[in-house]
């Protein structure tokens, strides 16, 4: 009964800090995107039923990260306060070995690795796919019906529209005038009649414009003036930058997935159909990605339960920066195996898999040695640093 105990109050002290970072992290990533999803509300009427949508679909992709990084703070916040306080000492003296104390912290790695798992291997080709089909869902709408008669329309970046009369039937524009402004010159164009057309297969949103002409003046140049006659010509608006290149709808419309929007069947089905092509090795990169990512936290509580329990010179803030410190030089050799397999064409067995393989053999090494009471040479230089540095402060 008083280990059942002792394993809740573990569980608990651990599991609040990693929900706390989990909200926190979460919403840094998020800060950035809710500016410009907000200007979507505010200046081009996008439903807020439609931005929680767009959240919801962003969501994997920020979790595959944050619910990692989320546990490894728990667990060296939570437990480097339990040492910081001797309570880890006090466990050990009432009988508990530091195999009864890592139970529930791999409980709770399995959980958070289910999660990760999960999120990562179909939750995040959903997400991109959701996100890119509702984003060309509203760039539709917002061509279509944004645009009425006898009223400018400048609801896209760099773009006014004015139409005389819409056809309540065809939707056919008469009597359009159009100004576009580029970075280099500013475009008049008159037309005398026009439509919206969605082009599902390159993804695209077009106001094609007929019969008309074109005044091409380009700025601070008041000679360089051209005049063109055309019989059709094609105007494709966006929401926004912020939105660039991000419009899409699936591959049974006619469009070539990129390697995150694929699920896993699918990926395979592209390595298989070009095993000795280059551009497969994209593909083979994100399949293996997603096939690791749920080794991230037991492979955080392996090595945060040593260092955790060490971390306690430096104060309850050692622990953290001895987080930042593993999680940042564990996604640089997830950057560098990526960078290896996609670009560099190595196999994916011979980058991702001996990566981990490598880490898992230090973190066993290093909770072996924390099992014999021996310190990590590692966490004791970051501490004496940390030590350093506040004592540097507090002289200043």
């Amino acid at each position: 009964m008083a280990v059942t105990l002792i394993h809740r109050y573990l569980i608990r002290e651990i599991l609040t800090p990693s929900l706390l970072c989990l909200l926190v992290f979460t919403a840094v990533i998020l800060m950035g995107r809710m500016v410009k999803l907000v200007d979507l509300v505010i200046n081009k009427g996008v439903a807020p039923g439609d931005i929680a949508l767009l959240l919801a679909a962003m969501a994997p992709s920020f979790l595959t990260i944050t619910l990692p990084l989320a546990f490894l703070m728990g667990v060296m916040i939570g437990l480097g306060r339990l040492s910081a306080d001797s309570e880890t000492v006090a466990m050990k003296a009432a009988g508990l070995s530091l195999t009864r104390i890592a139970m529930p912290v791999f409980l709770l790695a399995l959980v958070f690795s289910l999660l990760t798992g999960t999120i990562g291997l179909w939750g995040k080709s959903w997400g991109q796919r959701t996100f890119k089909a509702k984003i060309f869902e509203l760039s539709q709408q917002k061509a279509a019906i944004g645009i009425q008669p006898r009223v400018f329309m400048d609801h896209f970046p760099g773009l006014l529209l004015y139409t005389n009369e819409i056809d309540s039937q065809s939707g056919e524009m008469s009597g359009l005038f159009v100004r576009e402004t580029a970075a280099e010159q500013t475009s008049l164009i008159f037309a005398r009649k026009g439509d919206v057309y969605s082009d599902l297969a390159n993804e695209k949103v077009i106001i094609r414009l007929q019969e008309g002409v074109i005044h091409h003046q380009k700025h601070g140049s008041a000679g360089d003036y051209q005049l063109v006659h055309f019989s059709s010509y094609d105007i494709q608006p966006d929401l926004g930058t912020e939105l660039q290149g991000t419009t899409g709808s699936d591959r049974h419309k006619g469009r070539r997935l990129k390697p995150k929007e694929m699920s896993l069947a699918e990926l395979r089905r592209g390595i298989d159909e070009n095993p000795y092509d280059r551009s497969t090795n994209t593909l083979r990169s994100e399949l293996h990605q997603r096939l690791c990512s749920p080794l991230a936290p037991l492979l955080f509580a392996l090595l945060g339960l040593p260092f955790s329990i060490q971390a306690q010179r430096s104060g309850r803030s050692g622990g953290f920066v001895i987080g930042l410190v593993i999680y940042l030089g564990y996604y640089t050799l997830w950057s560098l195996a990526d960078t290896l397999t996609a670009d560099a064409g190595v196999s994916p067995w011979l980058t991702f898999w001996p990566m981990h393989a490598l880490l898992f053999s230090f973190g066993l090494y290093q909770l072996r040695q924390r099992s014999l009471e021996k310190d990590s040479k590692m966490v004791s230089l970051i501490e004496y640093g940390l030590l350093w540095l506040n004592r540097r402060r507090q002289s200043a």
